[in-house]
């Protein structure tokens, strides 16, 4: 747990003195943008969407958001905007071998409580610009692709929470033959943790995070069975921020590698069943030996897997798997977790236009909560895709995290729900729309809070 350098006393599980009241100016960009959304979204009234009956022209081909393998890990619907229809999708710029796809979003959200505090609760306007470029291999075998984004948060209120978050991804496969080949991936990401994290030390300004995120695997299918592994290697760093009374809350203990290794097998018993084994070992070093509340952070695990895997034609895709969890602490004070262990996301497509992602997972997640090892978090969610025109995508998430703080006996549960659209009137615009609500019920003093968004949002695309 992160204490200020004054040793000022915290209850468990804060990590600095209260956030102070924030300057207040007012800033007449973010009216503007709220302006450009607004006019935006009149301007696509139903009078300009097209009709149901043509919506399924012949070789129009099949909607965007039929399953995939990225429609899970995609909660936040970034990808939204390219699941309408193919004639909806900018042309890109041609390079040859590759396609260039730049675009700039703007989105203006309403949060009703920016801080994500428990009592004295601040709503505010927060304008998001996101200028981005993707740019995509087209080979006949092989793939290479590079994404970069950039993304301001402008308060207009609190602009001490004014931020920038910005990421690059770089991710290929080589095809060695038909049925073996190897991935990567490379994520660099700078940006700022959430102020509802259970980790938010409170301080003047959101905790700034670098990091990067590295993986490369590989996939070998002969006859019925399917074996796979992958090594994966993550950095993290959390910068120090000030706390309100201008004592400076040290985040350098937090900084740490994370080394993951894991192999899977499978075999096809008949059409579309089969029988899975995974098995994953990992590594957390922390860079301190020891925290600012004197504890060893680093600790190893395990998690041994075997359950069922299904690829029902375009029905039905997944994997649900039931096993054990260990994670041991080098610090003898700190108890260690076990036990069951389950992971299951399925993608279910019940027609061509629409996609179901159920999904559930207990994990042993990293936590800097005063005397706590680790944060044990059995959640469950699902996310709803529907194409309901060929330009217009709908989305729906909803989901419940039960996180148990190993060590202290507390616990807390967080639900939250969304419900969003993607508007696209052309290849290179769209408009969309979302709202949102989360509430965490948690028995640590001051980590209770509700949070209500509504937000609108404009993008440019070629």
């Amino acid at each position: 747990m992160r204490m200020p350098t004054d040793c000022l006393i915290a209850p468990i599980g804060q990590k600095s003195a209260s956030v102070i009241k924030h300057k207040r100016h007012r800033r007449v960009g973010s009216w503007a943008l709220l302006g450009v959304a607004m006019v935006a979204l009149l301007a696509a009234s139903p009078s300009y969407a097209q009709t149901r009956e043509d919506v399924r022209r012949p070789g129009s081909g099949a909607a965007k958001v039929t399953g995939s393998s990225d429609d899970a890990s995609d909660d936040q619907g970034k990808g939204d905007s390219e699941r309408v229809d193919d004639s909806y999708q900018p042309k890109g710029i041609d390079l040859g071998s590759f396609l260039l796809l730049p675009q700039i979003e703007n989105e203006l959200t309403y949060n009703t409580n920016v801080f994500a505090q428990e009592s004295s609760q601040k709503g505010d306007f927060v304008a998001r610009i996101a200028p981005e470029f993707r740019l995509r291999s087209r080979f006949s075998n092989h793939a290479l692709n590079f994404t970069g984004r950039v993304e301001q948060f402008l308060f207009r209120e609190y602009t001490s929470d004014n931020h920038l978050d910005a990421v690059a991804l770089i991710d290929g496969r080589y095809d060695i033959e038909r049925n073996w080949e190897v991935n990567a991936f490379s994520e660099n990401f700078r940006r700022s943790e959430d102020r509802g994290s259970p980790d938010d030390v409170g301080g003047e300004k959101p905790t700034l995070t670098f990091g990067t995120i590295n993986r490369v695997g590989t996939k070998y299918q002969t006859g019925r069975y399917t074996f796979g592994g992958e090594f994966s290697a993550a950095r993290r760093i959390f910068e120090d921020v000030d706390a309100s009374n201008g004592v400076t809350i040290n985040n350098g203990d937090r900084n740490r590698w994370e080394y993951q290794a894991l192999g899977r097998g499978s075999y096809e018993m008949f059409p579309g069943y089969l029988a899975v084994v995974e098995a994953s070992a990992n590594k957390r070093e922390y860079d301190s030996r020891l925290d600012d509340a004197g504890f060893n952070r680093s600790s190893s695990g395990y998690r041994v897997e075997t359950g069922i895997g299904l690829d029902i034609s375009q029905l039905v895709r997944g994997d649900f798997l039931v096993g054990y969890l260990k994670q041991d602490y080098e610090d003898p004070r700190y108890k260690d977790p076990s036990g069951l262990s389950f992971k299951a996301t399925f993608n279910w497509t019940p027609s061509r236009i629409t996609v179901v992602v159920p999904s559930i997972e207990r994990t042993v997640q990293e936590t800097t909560t005063n005397l706590a090892s680790a944060m044990i978090r059995s959640g469950a969610s699902v996310l709803v895709r529907h194409e309901y025109q060929r330009n217009i995508v709908l989305t729906g998430y909803g989901s419940v995290n039960y996180d148990e703080y190993e060590g202290i006996n507390q616990a807390s549960v967080t639900y939250e729900a969304r419900a969003r659209v993607i508007y696209a009137l052309a290849p290179e615009y769209y408009v969309g729309s979302e709202i949102g609500y989360r509430r965490r019920n948690s028995e640590i003093d001051g980590q209770s809070y509700g949070q209500g968004v509504l937000s609108v949002r404009f993008g440019l695309r070629m």
